[in-house]
Order: C-alpha cells, then structure tokens, then sequence
C-alpha cells in the first residue's frame, strides 16, 4: 500500500451539504443510494487564513440518507514540486491547517488517505489571485435591505468570484430586569446590562457566485448576497456583514454554478443523474467510483460593513411581550417567577411600600437566550 505524506494547505469546496453534528439528513436520488460516495468541501486556501476540508460520505440507514464524517484520514496539498503540507482533523471529519504561502507559479492538489485503504487525489490546479473587494453595499428596498458585493480585475485575468459571509448583529432585550426571584426571595439585580445587551452571528450557507465571462471587462456590479426582510431582528440594532471573495478557476465556477442550481432547484447537491455531479476528485484505486467534490486553490480578499437601524428609517422589527402584574406575596411570586420561565422587570410601589413586581417571559427580558452577551472584538 502507498504511504501517502501529510501536509498541510487550505481548502473548503462550497458544496451545499451542512455537516454539522454526527449526522444529517439530506435528498438522495435513488439512483446514489448505498454507494457510500466520500464528499470533499473545501478549496485550497493560499492565504493568510487556515485552510479547512470537510470530509463525509453517504449512508442509507433504512429509508433515510444522512451524511456522515469520515474520521481519521490522512489529508494533505501536495505541490508538484513535491512539497505537502499537512491537514490535521480538528472535528468530526474537519481537517485543518497552518495558513501556507503557495508558490503561484506551482500547482497543487488535495490528497487524502482513508482508513478503508483507499487513495483519492483532486487533479492539479493553479493558484489563483483574488482581487480587492470594491465595496460591499446596500440598497434599502420596499421590503427590506439587499447587500451586494462590487469587485473588479484590471487585468481581465479573474473572471469568476465567489463569496461567503458572516452576518452578526447586536440586539436588546424589550426590557431591562432590575430585580430576580431566587429562591423565593426577591434580589436587586446586580449587573441589568448583562441580560439587554447581546450578538447573534450566523454563516452563509448556500452558494454564492458570479462571472464576468461574458463581459469585455472584469467588473462585477451588485452582486446580490444578503436580503434581509423588514420583519427580521438583525436590523433591530445594529447589523454588520464580513464578506469573503474568492477568485474561483472556470472549472470550480462551472461545478458551483451546477451545485447552486440542483440545491435551489431540487433540495439536493445532485442532478438526477448523480455522475453529472462529480468534480475534479477522484478515486486511485477505482477510477469509476465516484467522488463529491471541487478542488481549487485561492487566496482570499475580505470587507466588513456595519448598518444601523437609525440608517434604515421604518424598520418594522418588533417583538411583541406582555408586561404581567404580580402581587408582593410569596405565592403570587413563586408561581409567577420559579423556573425563570417569567423574569422580573421592576418593582410597583405604593408610596414607600413595594405592592407588585412587573415581569415578562424570558424570552423577552434575557437576551442570552437568543444569543450572547459578549460583546465581539470587531464591535463598534
């Protein structure tokens, strides 16, 4: 059996599978199932940043389909040179590496050494140079907020980007709690803050891609990423977007734009005919098995913009809480605010003494229960 070295490179194919946990459960065409075809996301990162592959396959347990890690493969970029560079799993079926400086006149490739004892290899590819971001901006329309992305290439040289982001966004609470019940007695809250203020992030999931091909220029204008409705919390407050542009090869583009196309149309990364699926990764020691997946190599340009609500007048965002009135006895209070499914709010005096508590679901008064309350490093 080869023994295959171990290196290290960056790499993430933007399939649309989402394998997080231990399993989940996505369409299958019948004409794939039980083949236990192994799933490559990732692409060659020849960045600053690390470089990530996921590896899975696919499983029929009964009349369900999941994806499943594959654990414990040997992962590495070889150069055509011979240098490698290791990978190493960092999750379940997530391999990682240091950020590498790849020699842009090289190519390079993924490897990747199962337990099972097969070898699998994407084909060489070039590495390409992303250009700068322009600009990332919004459009406020009737129903909402649309952000796009603006690039360009003087030298004509890109043609196809693609993009991933993060979206985060500060939020508060309807009301601040000044008082908490515990254990059946009433305590002034020490730190209030804590519970109104907090963030929530969230990553992009789908495909995200555009072409200057048919241009005579390399100019990408407004290419859509995000619309946000004018009902939803993340323009509550504050709203902020770190995007991630990537200069993509024709062939990585083509396969995406493939992928992108079977995911909105058919809820799955597959055509019906899976084998028109299949990308630059294949298996040595069976050259018909077929392998999930698009390897490519790409540095990595990244922008973030933040939005405020104040930016964004008639933002209809509400969430909507009943205020409880709860009588000063102990009774009163332990079936209102024992278990914490209902929090204090504040105190109801009758000139000096206290006759009630105010009070709302948790749901309303502690936002850690929608996100976090440290606050980001990148805030402001």
């Amino acid at each position: 059996m080869l023994l295959l070295k171990r290196f290290c490179f960056g790499a993430i194919v933007t399939l649309v599978i989402a394998t997080t946990g231990c399993k989940e459960k996505f369409p299958f065409p019948p004409s794939a199932v039980d083949k236990n075809y192994l799933v490559v996301e990732g692409f060659i990162n020849s960045g600053n940043d690390s470089t990530r592959i996921k590896l899975s396959r696919s499983v029929k347990p009964d009349d369900s389909v999941f994806i499943k890690p594959e654990r414990a493969a040997i992962v590495f970029v070889e150069g055509e040179s011979g240098m490698d560079y290791p990978l190493f799993e960092t999750g379940a079926g997530l391999y990682c590496g240091a950020p590498i400086a790849l020699n842009p006149a090289e190519r390079y490739r993924l490897s990747i050494q199962t337990t099972n004892g097969k070898s699998y290899f994407s084909e060489f590819v070039d590495v390409k140079t992303t250009p700068p971001i322009d600009s990332i901006n919004w459009a406020r329309t009737a129903n909402g907020v649309q952000i796009y992305a603006n690039t360009h290439d003087p030298g004509n040289d890109t043609r196809y980007y693609g993009w991933q982001f993060t979206e985060t966004w500060e939020f508060h609470s309807n009301y601040p709690s000044l008082w908490e019940y515990i254990d059946g007695t009433m305590v002034y809250r020490n730190n209030p803050a804590r519970l109104y203020t907090c963030w929530q992030s969230s990553s992009s999931t789908n495909i995200f891609i555009g072409s200057s091909a048919k241009l005579t220029s390399d100019v990408i204008h407004r290419a859509p990423l995000v619309f946000i409705p004018d009902n939803s919390w993340k323009l509550g407050v504050k709203y902020s977007i770190n995007v991630k542009q990537r200069a993509l090869s024709k062939g990585a583009f083509e396969y995406l734009e493939k992928m992108k196309k079977n995911s909105e149309q058919l809820g799955s990364i597959f055509d019906p005919q899976p084998s028109t699926a299949s990308g630059n990764m294949y298996c040595a020691n069976d050259p018909n098995e077929m392998v999930i997946g698009y390897m490519y190599a790409s540095s990595i340009d990244e922008q973030r913009i933040f939005i405020s609500r104040v930016q964004v007048p008639d933002w209809r965002y509400r969430l909507y809480c009943d205020i409880i009135t709860v009588a000063n006895n102990k009774d009163s209070l332990d079936a209102a605010f024992l278990g914490n499914y209902n929090l204090v709010i504040d105190e109801v005096r009758a000139g000096a003494a206290i006759v009630a508590y105010t009070g709302s679901t948790g749901l309303c008064i502690d936002c850690t229960r929608r996100g976090t309350n440290v606050k980001p490093d990148f805030w402001r």
